[in-house]
């Protein structure tokens, strides 16, 4: 713990009363120091040591406009007051007024006391733009980096954006000194990038600057500190301190921030080699958060690595209840072990699903025998239920499936090789037997297509809509929705070679008009598994959700006739 200030200064009663800009005078900032999470950082590498890669050398500099430093005052658990900085980049909003920064600059152990922006901050001219106020609610950062000990479970997350308010002449800070867009998933490998940032030196408060290629760095886990990608810069002396410091694309790239001094071990602990969490989806959400001044809601849905093991998922009404008053359809997921899982359906603002349940619990007779499963409203009570194919070719339906688990089971099918060894796929959808979601279409293995129409505690009439045949024993994956928005829903099926086709109004008279929305490609033959629902604002269940080989999780959003729709990545790869 750094030593308190000598000067008797206390935090101000608020920002209101502070005048923050006479607050924060030069004295106060030099006596401003790193927070905790980049001690290790503090000291240089000893003279004669190796770096452990090329690194490029840093300059002291007077700084830029857009780049500059927060500053607040913090007490400490026995009262004792000091003050704290951490980098910040200016960055373009609508608003005109964030800043983005490293979120472990700011997480929840934090007790701050005025705090505030300061574009180009030096130690010639501290404030040659004044300061902007930052209210208590106005840091966004991912919610599950921002939970005690979220630095080490979620350090590939360690990013956050700030809202300034106005400088105290009105004026916005985006106004005042311009801003440096976000790049958003542009790639780690940048030949030329600037990185700036304001090291702890106790006797200098000027920032360092350092161009050098960026690149892509990959760890697996360190004992509390979880593994994974990052982006990572070698220039020296960028020790304790240059947290939140930008990485700006320079050189023939037009200037985007595509990183901030933070992600592994909260930007690592040599002072030569510094690391980011990479600038993809999950900033943009964040980002979006603050522009719509919301606290960004929590992610339920597990990473990539444990998808890879979803061995099925269903769209339905499972839960009895949820956040938004125009119900989402949920996502049922059975894993490899046997456990079955239940996110609830949200809105867009809450990541689609908000909550998740687990219906059962790991289950060595489920992880062995349950092939597959199947939504839809065979009881014709608007709420979902499951059927279940099992190994023996059992067909078994579980009505009014929910977060509070099975309530009732059904046999459809008695054990029989036929059921067990050549139903290849399965869907359920509302193809023209009544209002329902309850008619079962199978593609066996030599090819033919079948509908059970209308059923319920009982298979309903079979109707063959294909006799076997070659074409349809390439059909890997069938799901369904109304893409069409009909009154008859739409059968979507995935092809062995990548090919993606929805049949508009499909019933048991034929397989209806066909719709091509995807060529013959390499990629749609790592979609694993394809489900359609309703998880969107508008009302028709013409959304689709695909889990990928990789474990990538995709919600494709509104679809018609012409495509799948535009696609929002659930779970990054």
């Amino acid at each position: 713990m750094p030593p308190a200030p000598t000067s008797p200064i206390g935090p101000p009663a608020s920002d209101a009363e502070a005048g923050l800009d006479t607050y924060w005078s030069a004295e106060r900032m030099a006596q401003a120091v790193p927070v905790e999470e980049q001690h290790a950082r503090e000291a240089l590498v000893p003279s004669g040591v190796p770096a452990r890669a090329k690194r490029s050398p840093s300059h002291p500099f007077e700084g830029i406009k857009e780049v500059g430093t927060f500053y607040w005052a913090e007490t400490d658990e026995n009262g004792e007051l000091y003050y704290r900085f951490c980098g910040g980049t200016v960055i373009t909003s609508p608003g005109k007024n964030l800043v983005a920064t490293a979120a472990h600059c700011f997480d929840d152990s934090d007790q701050r006391h005025a705090l505030v922006f300061v574009p180009k901050h030096s130690k010639t001219n501290p404030k040659p733009y004044g300061v902007f106020p930052i209210q208590k609610g106005e840091i966004y950062a991912d919610p599950r980096y921002m939970k005690k000990g979220g630095f080490k479970a979620h350090t590939d997350l360690d990013f956050a954006i700030l809202k300034t308010g106005a400088r105290s002449d009105g004026k916005l800070v985006q106004d005042v000194v311009g801003s440096i867009p976000l790049g958003i998933n542009l790639g780690f490998d940048h030949p030329k990038t600037r990185v700036i940032g304001y090291p702890g030196f106790e006797s200098k408060q000027n920032p360092l600057d350092c161009v050098t290629p960026m690149k892509k760095f990959s760890t697996g886990n360190e004992g509390d500190w979880k593994g994974g990608t990052f982006t990572e810069i070698n220039c020296d002396g960028y020790i304790g301190g240059t947290s939140g410091g930008p990485f700006i694309t320079a050189g023939s790239e037009a200037p985007r921030l595509v990183g901030v001094t933070g992600g592994w071990k909260t930007g690592g602990s040599s002072p030569d080699t510094s690391y980011s969490s990479y600038f993809g989806d999950e900033v943009k959400r964040i980002f979006d958060a603050a522009v719509a001044g919301r606290i960004p809601a929590p992610v339920v849905l597990p990473e990539a690595s444990t998808w890879k093991h979803a061995k099925d998922i269903q769209s339905g009404y499972f839960t009895l209840s949820g956040p938004i008053e125009d119900d989402r359809m949920d996502m049922f997921v059975m894993w490899s072990d046997g456990e079955l899982s239940l996110y609830r359906g949200a809105g867009q603002n809450l990541n689609y699903f908000d909550k998740e349940f687990r219906v059962q619990k790991p289950d060595k007779f489920w992880a062995d025998h349950a092939k597959q499963i199947v939504a839809g409203d065979f009881t014709g009570d608007n709420g979902s239920d499951l059927i279940v194919r099992w190994s023996d070719g059992e067909v078994t339906l579980y009505p009014s499936v929910d977060e509070k688990g099975f309530h009732g089971e059904k046999q459809l099918v008695a054990p029989n090789p036929t059921w067990a060894k050549n139903a290849a796929a399965l869907t359920a959808g509302r193809f023209g037997g009544n209002e329902w979601q309850d008619d079962l279409v199978v593609r066996w293995s030599n090819g033919e297509l079948t509908v059970y129409q209308n059923t319920g505690d009982k298979l309903g009439k079979e109707i063959t809509v294909r006799a076997k045949n070659d074409r349809w024993t390439h059909a890997v994956e069938l799901g369904s929705g109304d893409y069409t928005h009909g009154n008859v829903w739409d059968l979507v099926v995935r092809w062995s070679d990548g090919e993606v086709t929805c049949y508009g109004d499909f019933t048991g008279s034929g397989p209806g008009t066909e719709h091509k929305w995807q060529a013959p490609n390499d990629t749609w033959t790592h979609a694993v598994i394809v489900t359609g629902g309703d998880h969107t604002d508008n009302p028709w269940p013409d959304d689709t959700i695909v889990r990928w080989t990789d474990g990538e999780l995709s919600l494709y959003a509104d679809g018609n006739e012409n495509g799948v729709g535009r696609e929002n990545r659930l779970v990054a790869p």
